[in-house]
């Protein structure tokens, strides 16, 4: 399992209580760190926007199956 899986699986699991029960510096690094990395997973190799299909669908906002 990679560490990216990992990680997806830690944070489908965290709840809000946790975060809640960081101490405020620690939920700022904790949410500049997920923002870090949404920005990055969403960014296209290359630089290449899909303009059709599911991920052109989700970034769109449009549900998906």
């Amino acid at each position: 399992m990679s560490v990216a899986d990992k990680i997806i699986a830690l944070l489908g699991a965290l709840t809000r209580e946790e975060v809640d029960a960081l101490p405020p510096i620690e939920r700022r690094r904790f949410a500049d760190l997920c923002r870090h990395w949404a920005d990055f997973a969403d960014a296209c190799p290359e630089g290449v926007r899909p303009l059709s299909g599911v991920l052109a669908d989700l970034r769109r906002g449009l549900p998906h199956d």
